[in-house]
């Protein structure tokens, strides 16, 4: 979704097809068959990203290559830069809002100009600890400084853990087998993951974004291992900012479908326009024939 509709040989249309519906090279259809080939292509990528060396600077790097990321990483990876849906495109029948990590969207959409650092050619940088363990009832800390000074504008600071459960028993309440707990404290306030107020009990993919972060900021991430059936759990632990990267020049004053979608807006004017033009013309005929009858009475 960063394709430059001004450039020949971009796929991204001048305008956004509606529901169902398709313009140049997009073509919108919903659903899992969909969505389940996007996921997996996309993980594909993220692999040779990692196997050919662009992390973490962002270029082709035959020194930096990372052959065997694990699973956890990559979907830590995926789900980190999801950006959240504005809403469920019914076509016609309009538009149903929707919040973040609810059963509609839950992480959001993908988007690896949000999740992994390309030089020059995304919004972030990237830092990973793949494979890391934490013990019961210890933790593990990490600091990270947002640095804006190559020019980086990214406003957000988001941090995602990920690990893989073992199979739990049918029909249980409480599924966490080996639960962690994943904070980030920066400016003086603790932040808790997936839109939470308090630690996630449910899941294993914990996701904090804070926004509005500034150059110099200094935040740090900690991973607890707050109750654990073994002695450790391995987990994947992914961060996107402003890290001392450079900004994003490839759009320059274009943005893709999904930033520029005025879908909901234009169908409204549509309808406005249905409405109120046959109202109009229906107005001025019934004006001139008043004008009409009374010049023919005179």
């Amino acid at each position: 979704a960063g394709a430059l509709p001004d450039q020949k040989g971009e796929c991204d249309p001048p305008e956004n097809p509606g529901a169902n519906g398709k313009a140049d090279g997009v073509l919108s259809i919903q659903g899992t068959s969909m969505a389940t080939p996007v996921v997996s292509g996309t993980a594909a990528i993220l692999r040779q990203y990692f196997a050919e060396g662009y992390y973490p600077y962002g270029v082709k790097n035959a020194t930096t290559v990372y052959p065997n990321p694990s699973g956890a990483l990559i979907k830590a990876v995926l789900m980190n830069g999801a950006q959240y849906l504005k809403g469920v495109d019914n076509g016609g029948d309009g538009v149903t809002n929707i919040q973040p990590y609810d059963n509609n969207q839950n992480f959001g959409r993908l988007a690896l100009q949000h999740s992994v650092y390309l030089k020059g050619k995304t919004n972030v940088q990237l830092s990973v600890w793949d494979r890391r363990a934490v013990q019961d009832q210890r933790s593990d800390s990490y600091t990270i400084k947002i640095d804006k000074t190559d020019g980086c504008k990214y406003d957000k600071l988001s941090v995602t853990l990920v690990w893989f459960e073992e199979g739990s028993s049918i029909g249980c309440n409480r599924c966490l087998i080996n639960d962690l707990d994943l904070t980030v404290s920066l400016g003086g306030k603790l932040y808790y993951p997936n839109g939470r107020s308090s630690p996630d009990r449910t899941n294993s993919a914990e996701r904090v974004v804070v926004t509005g972060v500034k150059d110099g900021d200094v935040a740090t991430i900690t991973v607890e291992g707050f109750n654990l059936a073994k002695r450790a759990q391995e987990y994947s632990l992914v961060a996107t900012g402003c890290f001392g990267g450079v900004a994003n020049t490839m759009l320059g004053d274009q943005c893709s479908v999904f930033d520029c979608d005025e879908s909901k807006s234009t169908r409204m004017s549509i309808i406005l326009m249905a409405i109120f033009i046959p109202l109009g013309a229906l107005c001025l005929c019934g004006c001139g024939l008043f004008f009409y009858r009374r010049k023919q009475q005179e």
